[in-house]
């Protein structure tokens, strides 16, 4: 009977080692991203700019936090945009108030019937505790306490986006060149004689008539919830209720006082891009650009703000024939503004005392040329091998733990 029991043990244990090695953790560590656009109805392309902002995913480095309200109407502020206006805007929309209602997933059309849950909370919570410590968030009353401390951390890591995005047309560029060009040529023919000055101005119009193109100017403004233990604890205290409520529902409705955003700062990125006619349609091109220019300044407010930076998971460990460590792979690239030059430092998440935590275990830097190219439409426009997956890294320096996938890559400031 007892070498039986010993038996299960052994096979037991053996289970659990073989899943840490062989099992990449599907869960990590991310920020609740809420995504907004300025929309401009007098441009040309205002409507069609906003249709493919709708159309564009969140970066996949995020948790998707959309609220219903995605579009600021340029034609109604009293103010020119800036980071201050928006601002203002955001707080009349109560935006960080639809933020929380969010994470608590509130439901319900009326007051009669709305309630909230915690299950968001607990569903992100996953992404950062291992198996059993989330079944104990889950299932006890320690762990619903931690849960509120879990939560406090991941709410506070809940940002916005404002993407201001307009443009010119090479198409306009070229009329304008086109004009020019006509008035340079007969200029010439009048003082040559002849007609040469104009059959060249209509050759270089007719090779500018054969291109498309944009040249988008995108201003990204980011802001962050304000959120703290000391909030966490009114809003259980006087709003949460997963019975109908009328009476806190109401009173979460009406409170205008206790929920607000800070602004961060911006980032501004001129992309301009020009293709033979009939590679993209100008509708897929301005989707590119657009697309590559948010992206760009997402990247760059990343170096820029700590709080914002994200953490990527390990994806796999690369050994040499002998079984020694040569690299990690992970699933960041061009698109996260990856450098030959970026360093990272890896952590271990832990649930500790009601917090996560991340502890340093060592740093990576970039393999030279072995960044992974995961801008939007890479594939299409390089042809690139999408077997060939995730950035790859190498150890750098002597790691205090044996370093494993799922363990969090953050870039050190660049």
């Amino acid at each position: 009977m007892r070498r039986g029991w010993v038996f299960c043990i052994l096979m037991l244990v053996s289970l659990l080692l073989s899943a840490k090695e062989t099992t990449r953790p599907r869960r990590y560590y991310r920020s609740a991203l809420t995504t907004m656009m300025v929309y401009h109805p007098t441009d040309e392309f205002g409507y069609e700019v906003y249709q493919i902002y709708k159309g564009l995913p969140v970066p996949d480095k995020f948790d998707e936090h959309s609220i219903g309200y995605q579009v600021i109407d340029q034609s109604y502020m009293t103010e020119s945009v800036s980071g201050e206006s928006l601002l203002r805007v955001l707080e009349d929309g109560q935006v960080a108030k639809r933020i929380v209602a969010k994470w608590f997933d509130w439901s319900g059309d009326s007051l009669e019937n709305a309630v909230f849950s915690s299950r968001i909370l607990e569903e992100r919570s996953d992404y950062n505790v291992s198996f059993i410590d989330a079944e104990k968030i889950k299932y006890t009353i320690e762990g619903r306490a931690s849960l509120r401390d879990v939560g406090v951390q991941l709410m506070q890591n809940s940002f916005v986006l404002v993407s201001d995005i307009t443009y010119s047309t090479v198409e306009d560029k070229a009329e304008k060149a086109k004009t020019t060009l006509n008035i340079l040529g007969g200029i010439a023919d009048i003082l040559t004689g002849g007609n040469g000055g104009r059959r060249l101005a209509q050759a270089a119009g007719d090779i500018a008539d054969s291109y498309t193109g944009f040249k988008v100017i995108t201003h990204t403004y980011l802001y962050q919830l304000e959120w703290n233990r000391n909030k966490m604890n009114d809003f259980f205290v006087y709003y949460y209720t997963e019975e109908p409520n009328k009476d806190k529902m109401r009173a979460f409705i009406e409170d205008t006082s206790s929920f607000h955003l800070r602004y961060l700062g911006t980032e501004s990125s001129v992309y301009e891009q020009t293709e033979k006619k009939g590679k993209y349609n100008r509708t897929e091109l301005l989707q590119l650009i657009t697309a590559r220019s948010i992206d760009k300044n997402i990247a760059t407010l990343q170096t820029k703000y700590e709080a914002f930076r994200i953490k990527a998971p390990i994806s796999s460990i690369e050994y040499n024939k002998r079984g020694k460590v040569i690299g990690y792979r992970a699933l960041i690239g061009t698109k996260e503004d990856v450098k030959n030059s970026s360093v990272f430092e890896i952590l271990e998440v832990s649930f500790d005392d009601g917090e996560l935590k991340f502890n340093k275990v060592g740093k990576a830097k970039v393999v030279n040329n072995r960044i992974w190219d995961n801008r939007y439409n890479a594939l299409k426009e390089n042809n690139i091998d999408v077997s060939v997956e995730g950035t790859l890294l190498k150890p750098k320096g002597r790691p205090t733990k044996t370093v494993v996938p799922g363990m969090l890559l953050k870039l050190k400031k660049q």
